[in-house]
């Protein structure tokens, strides 16, 4: 199996082979789709964007790892 790496904007629900692919294409293809969509940049920054104050936190490492 021969693995191929493009990005394409898919138009209509149609996804375009790069003309250089096209010629080692086989009548069957397997394909993974990673969608490159502005939600997961949303999501990161909803991510980045949770603070906890951490003033006058103290660890304990000791008391961390007492088994109890």
């Amino acid at each position: 199996m021969q693995t191929v790496k493009f990005s394409v904007t898919v138009e209509n629900g149609i996804i375009r082979i790069p003309p250089k692919y096209r010629k080692n294409v086989a009548e069957k293809v397997r394909v993974i789709l990673h969608s490159e969509t502005n939600q997961q940049k949303v999501i990161k920054k909803k991510i980045y964007s949770i603070g906890i104050d951490m003033t006058g936190y103290k660890f304990d490492r000791e008391e961390a790892n007492e088994r109890r």
